[in-house]
């Protein structure tokens, strides 16, 4: 009897299957690169509006092509890994969190979600401040600080931890309420194991809710680069955008036009690759959530 009920653990109906619209949900080959260039337009024509339209459409292919200028990959993409290293471990953060906000009230859930990470951000400095300087150490707030960097991880990540906590509580909830877990605790398997699997059910919820707020993760990351004047691609276009749109480098002196077109294009792929991180994280994202699912897709067996 043993045997049977750990065999038909296995498969149907103890795991439901993937519904087709999770499949057809799926983007086509052709959709991130079309959309990261189209946000990527739209950011780019939208950072100027003194110039005319005509302008700002006419300059946009020579924007994007430093895309292929090595001077400008030269300088960007050291950057651009740094700001990749920020995000990871941003997003690993929230996963961690969401992991240990799991069991946590609903209410404070709620809570943490609605807060703004800025206001957070803010906090936590003042309540760092409070802590060091009533015990005599010098300002610990400088921009590589540890105390820095941990207080804006936690600040931009807790709140997505809170959204992914209470999408994977729900997932698990209804897992264990679904007829495939009646089922099986009826053959008599093991409590432990129905909570176990229902847990795993509620993981690809949390790689996907996380994998929604990627690029989020990422713009907030530029402006807190952009602010502080932390290294990395978010703050090298924030300078590179405030140089290329200056009016003049001088009173009566009107900026040089290579000088102009080559910060126009430091822009550009800065901006690209801040977006494309952002999208790529979130591909990854997503991607784990389709390798974490347990149901079986039409003609595969339960894992």
């Amino acid at each position: 009897m043993r045997d049977r009920v750990r065999e038909d653990s296995r498969r149907p109906p103890y795991w439901p299957h993937v519904p087709p619209s999770s499949e057809a949900m799926r983007p086509g080959l052709l959709t991130v690169p079309l959309g990261l260039l189209a946000l990527h337009f739209v950011l780019m024509l939208g950072l100027e509006r003194r110039v005319p339209w005509g302008e700002r459409l006419a300059s946009y292919p020579a924007a994007l092509s430093g895309l292929f200028n090595p001077e400008v990959l030269g300088q960007t993409l050291p950057l651009a890994g740094l700001t990749a290293a920020y995000l990871a471990g941003g997003l690993a953060l929230a996963w961690i969190l969401a992991a240990l906000l799991s069991r946590a009230p609903r209410p404070l859930l709620w809570l943490l979600e609605s807060l703004p990470p800025y206001l957070l951000l803010v906090g936590g400095v003042g309540a760092a401040l409070a802590l060091t300087l009533a015990r005599g150490w010098n300002f610990p707030l400088e921009a590589w600080s540890p105390v820095m960097l941990a207080l804006i991880a936690a600040s931009l990540a807790l709140p997505l931890a809170a959204r992914s906590a209470l999408l994977t509580r729900q997932v698990r909830e209804e897992a264990l309420a679904a007829e495939h877990t009646r089922v099986a605790r009826a053959m008599g398997l093991a409590e432990r194991t129905v909570q176990r699997r229902a847990a795993r059910l509620a993981l690809p919820e949390r790689a996907a809710g996380l994998a929604g707020d990627a690029l989020g993760l990422t713009l907030s990351l530029a402006i807190i680069e952009g602010l502080l004047q932390f290294p990395g691609v978010g703050n090298e276009a924030y300078l590179a955008w405030q140089g290329t749109f200056a009016p003049t480098i001088a009173p009566g002196a009107e900026a040089p036009v290579a000088d102009a077109a080559f910060r126009l294009q430091i822009t550009s792929a800065s901006l690209l690759l801040l977006l494309g991180l952002g999208l790529l994280a979130a591909a990854g994202l997503h991607a784990l959530a389709r390798r974490l699912d347990p149901r079986p897709r039409a003609g595969e067996e339960a894992r």
